[in-house]
């Protein structure tokens, strides 16, 4: 991404960066990722670290900064001390630095590195304690009880990942998977419905994803057990015991704002542009091609939906001003039948500033979002 011709000193608060890398592939997994190889991982940081130093030159510094995959886990130490050290030199002093991790990555000279060089937020890939599931993801049970104090005493924001509606999983696993959860007692817990995708072992194995009734009622319990927990639901998927837990990185999408992302396949969205990189290992590594796949600048149609999408996801909704100060229109007046509809659906709360979705809204998140676009002119 040649930044140097199109961008100088950018101001936007997230930064992303892609590590493709990965020990085994995920059997439901379609993000950008390669089996780990040591010469093309060498290659792949020192081009990665290129760009962080271009970066350093044409933005300001972030307020969040996001290390996923793929696996970043799975980077030699030699690596992974040479990404760290480009990005220290990219952060504010309050910036919030998460890293994913796989938890058979998971050890202490690992978490030790992490504590040294600022990473204060770690997100584990979980996704089941159950033994037959984990089998049929092609992942290791481990002790999670040691796992998690180990990893408390070097980063204790952590964030677990599970999926739900997993090959032959029922409301007993469920269940089961929450109980064993709430006593790791950590502060923050991401849990995604299973979505089938092309091209992946899944898909060619001929798994379905589970139907709309099951998903609903294992989506409930799921809110419900957590919320019994102690934990408050901030997005749709994503739940934390106390606000400054929430995933500050993960709020800046949801609020539509800008970010910037770099590596293999990453997106990014920048001055009004939405773009992604190549997902060609070859081209990204190389010097001579545009490694941009793909880019748009969006409509001030598309700014709109996608700011009424993403609010609507979370808990703090869309906020009035903050509509007027990037749209310059009133949201009421420009949608208050369909509001008023919605409200009296129990779909859509409405506060003096704000509206937000019910449990029940947040159930048929896409249908509201539709309505919401057909009433744009």
């Amino acid at each position: 991404m040649n930044t140097k011709k199109n961008i100088k000193k950018i101001k936007t608060n997230s930064l992303y960066i892609h590590i493709p890398f990965c020990r085994n592939i995920c059997p439901y997994c379609d993000f950008v990722k390669i089996i780990k190889n040591q010469r093309f991982e060498d290659l792949y940081i020192d081009k990665i670290c290129k760009d962080l130093d271009e970066i350093y030159n044409n933005f300001y510094k972030f307020k969040t900064i996001y290390i996923g995959g793929g696996t970043p886990s799975s980077l030699s130490i030699f690596n992974l001390k040479k990404l760290l050290n480009k990005i220290n030199l990219l952060k504010l002093n309050e910036c919030e630095i998460t890293f994913e991790a796989n938890p058979e990555d998971i050890n202490e000279e690992l978490l030790k590195l992490l504590k040294d060089n600022n990473i204060n937020r770690i997100s584990i890939g979980i996704q089941s304690f159950n033994k037959e599931t984990l089998k049929k993801l092609h992942r290791v049970d481990l002790d999670f009880f040691n796992l998690i104090e180990l990893t408390k005493k070097y980063i204790p924001n952590i964030s677990l990942d599970f999926i739900y509606g997993l090959p032959e999983e029922n409301i007993d696993i469920i269940n089961e998977n929450i109980s064993y959860f709430c006593k790791l007692n950590v502060e923050h817990v991401s849990i995604y419905s299973l979505t089938i995708h092309p091209n992946t072992y899944f898909y060619n194995q001929g798994i379905k994803e589970i139907d709309e009734d099951l998903n609903r009622e294992m989506y409930d319990i799921i809110c419900k057990r957590l919320k019994e927990a102690g934990f408050n639901q901030y997005e749709v998927s994503n739940f934390s015991k106390n606000r400054k837990f929430e995933s500050k990185h993960n709020l800046n999408y949801w609020k539509s704002n800008e970010f910037l992302g770099v590596g293999l396949g990453a997106f990014g969205y920048i001055n009004g542009y939405r773009y992604s990189m190549t997902k060609n290992l070859n081209k990204y590594l190389s010097n001579d091609v545009d490694r941009i796949y793909f880019k748009e600048k969006l409509t001030d149609k598309e700014k709109l939906e996608e700011f009424i999408m993403l609010n609507l996801r979370t808990k703090y909704g869309i906020n009035f001003n903050d509509y007027k100060k990037k749209f310059n229109k009133d949201f009421v007046s420009s949608f208050n039948n369909l509001i008023n509809k919605l409200v009296s659906d129990k779909l859509l709360k409405k506060y003096k500033n704000k509206i937000v979705a019910t449990h029940e809204g947040i159930a048929i998140l896409d249908l509201i979002t539709i309505k919401f676009f057909d009433e744009i002119k």
